[in-house]
């Protein structure tokens, strides 16, 4: 397969697959290190084929003279972090409503009581470290 053909596979296909669960779930180190395993694969680093560029230099965005393949591992950060950012900013809204009411807003993913009881995707947001993306905005003006 042409080089081309690669980054246009791996970008349309293992970069979006996991889309959804990555914007929900913090993902595990295993998990992610097997997909990053399989996107290097096809990049061509597997032994079979000569990579030519570096892995960090395939990742890194267009504009820094990379090809702009997306690093799984901070897309799930920044995925996360977006729901902390929502959860600032949003005015309104029934979901909103109801995790202000259960978990207290995303001030308690920092300052709040740590509970058994808490959702898989609230310890999820609360492990990634996402809420201190909500922190920085929730100071500037």
């Amino acid at each position: 397969m042409s080089l081309a053909g690669r980054i246009c596979l791996i970008k349309s296909i293992l970069s979006t697959i996991p889309l959804f669960n990555l914007s929900l779930f913090k993902m595990p180190v295993v998990v992610a290190n097997e997909l990053v395993k399989i996107q290097r694969d096809w990049w061509g680093s597997n032994g079979r084929k000569i990579a030519w560029a570096s892995w960090e230099k395939v990742c890194a965005a267009r504009e820094d003279g990379g090809l702009g393949i997306i690093d799984l591992r901070t897309f799930n950060l920044a995925l996360l972090g977006k729901w902390v950012w929502r959860l600032g900013s949003d005015k309104g809204g029934l979901w909103k409503e109801i995790i202000v009411s259960k978990y207290g807003g995303w001030r308690s993913l920092r300052e709040g009581e740590k509970d058994s009881k808490d959702s898989l995707w609230w310890k999820d947001l609360r492990r990634s470290g996402a809420w201190r993306v909500g922190a920085e905005i929730s100071k500037k003006p």
